[in-house]
């Protein structure tokens, strides 16, 4: 029987979601659910072959947010970044030297899906996250589109409550 044939079912829907970050980012326009990927083997006995599951590697997830004037969210992300997690010499020879921090292992990024209700439905938490990339977002004289900063999170795995 499908979901709109009865009265207590409701679908999920796509723009009920809080993202943590350390802090609540309520101005995320879009974040992609934590998934995994299984890596397979083959057996070949005689005529036939046998598949095994193998590795289990976690996809990155991309959390997109719009810069804000008021809060200067992509100078605050750069100097997080050279304070805690990177050191940008500056030198030409020297190129980037990297230190690894504990300051992103710190953050709890949480992925909370909310019913119409405004209750928590499920949560994602990721397990020692840290920041890959940031793309500050770009600037176009033809579009009067808001800037959005894309952070790529890189984690170990994931946990759904």
């Amino acid at each position: 029987m499908a979901f709109w044939s009865t009265n207590n079912s409701e679908p999920l829907r796509k723009f009920r979601f809080i993202v943590t970050f350390g802090e609540e980012l309520w101005y995320a326009k879009s974040v992609s659910k934590p998934s995994f990927d299984v890596s397979t083997s083959e057996y070949q006995l005689v005529n036939h072959k046998i598949k095994y599951p193998g590795v289990v590697t976690w996809n990155d997830i991309d959390i997109v947010i719009v810069d804000t004037k008021e809060k200067k969210k992509g100078l605050a992300y750069y100097k997080d970044i050279v304070a805690n997690g990177y050191n940008f010499s500056g030198g030409a020879n020297d190129g980037i030297k990297k230190q690894l921090s504990k300051w992103f292992a710190s953050k709890d990024v949480l992925i909370t899906q909310l019913g119409s209700d405004g209750k928590k439905v499920e949560e994602w938490k990721l397990i020692n996250p840290f920041v890959k990339s940031i793309k500050f977002g770009d600037l176009d004289y033809s579009s009067d589109d808001l800037v959005e900063i894309t952070i790529t999170v890189t984690y170990d795995s994931a946990v759904l409550s």
